[in-house]
């Protein structure tokens, strides 16, 4: 693995497979934006495992974070959701780079439980469902559990 952190450092794993490098670069630039340490590591996936790539590596890192990038398609992963439900699961364009920048600055905001930032145009509402659905999916777990406990 490589990044801009130490091994045993905290930080957001981002797994890739012949990733869109103008996509990767912003993501990259994103996370480093919002002062956030990510790993990177590259290695072999399919675009059918790439959600329990994402799930997995997610699992691994400290911060529970994980993007998994191949081609133009990005999942964001975060280990306190579902295996199949991820946080993002998007194709963008390869000249979509401030989306890709977003996803990055949205990753290490996760972390920093902070505001997510918004995508500018067409993708946004789509964006937004996702992420409502994973947070209401986070939120029902929350509270069965909780009933579970009493």
């Amino acid at each position: 693995m490589i990044g801009n952190v130490n091994k045993n450092r905290p930080s957001v794993n981002v797994c890739t497979d012949n990733p869109a490098e103008s996509l990767l670069k912003e993501i990259l630039a994103g996370l480093e934006e919002e002062g956030i340490p990510y790993k990177l590591e590259d290695m072999s996936f399919t675009l059918d495992n790439m959600v329990k790539i994402a799930y997995e590596a997610s699992e691994e890192s400290r911060m529970g974070i994980a993007i998994a990038i191949k081609n133009n398609r990005i999942v964001l992963h975060y280990n306190k959701l579902k295996e199949n439900h991820p946080l993002m699961d998007i194709r963008l364009d390869y000249n979509e780079k401030n989306k890709a920048r977003e996803i990055g600055c949205n990753a290490a905001r996760l972390y920093k439980i902070m505001p997510f930032k918004s995508f500018e145009d067409n993708g946004e509402e789509d964006m937004r469902n996702q992420v409502k659905s994973a947070v209401i999916s986070v939120l029902k777990d929350f509270n069965l559990n909780n009933l579970n406990i009493s």
